[in-house]
């Protein structure tokens, strides 16, 4: 078998860290990425940050994209452009920001797989949680998108 390897992001804690020792237990490569606490500490939101991870740490086969913030509990019309824009930052540009760093050399290498987590709340969305279900919904549409 051909060794794999992969990047979790968010994989400090939560459903980032249990992806990341789930993987390594089926014989990866784990490489977390997080604020704090990971193997390599950088914010998704950063593109010339996730080229310098993607340049030390090479080609890898497995993209878990856990990386995500719930952001304010409270409605639409009392949340703050800076809230929401915080939300969307993390967890959609996040998201596009790490599959434009790593799925280019997967594609050249002609394998590789990406996991995007979401929330219901993206499909059904939540009372007071107007901006995190817009911003699942987001990302349930980039996994719906072919790589071409």
């Amino acid at each position: 078998m051909i060794p794999r390897a992969a990047i979790v992001t968010g994989g400090a804690s939560g459903l980032g860290a249990a992806t990341a020792n789930r993987l390594r237990a089926e014989g990866l490569t784990v490489t977390t990425l997080d604020l704090a606490g990971a193997d390599v500490s950088v914010d998704v939101t950063d593109e010339e940050a996730l080229r310098q991870v993607a340049a030390q740490v090479g080609p890898v086969d497995v993209l878990v994209n856990s990386a995500g913030v719930v952001g304010p509990n409270k409605p639409l019309l009392e949340t703050s452009s800076d809230e929401c824009r915080r939300v969307l930052e993390v967890n959609v540009l996040g998201t596009v920001n790490t599959i434009k760093t790593f799925v280019p050399d997967m594609r050249d290498r002609g394998w590789g797989r990406v996991v995007n987590f979401a929330s219901m709340a993206g499909k059904d969305g939540n009372p007071n949680l107007s901006i995190y279900s817009a911003s699942k919904a987001a990302v349930i549409a980039l996994t719906k998108w072919e790589f071409d």
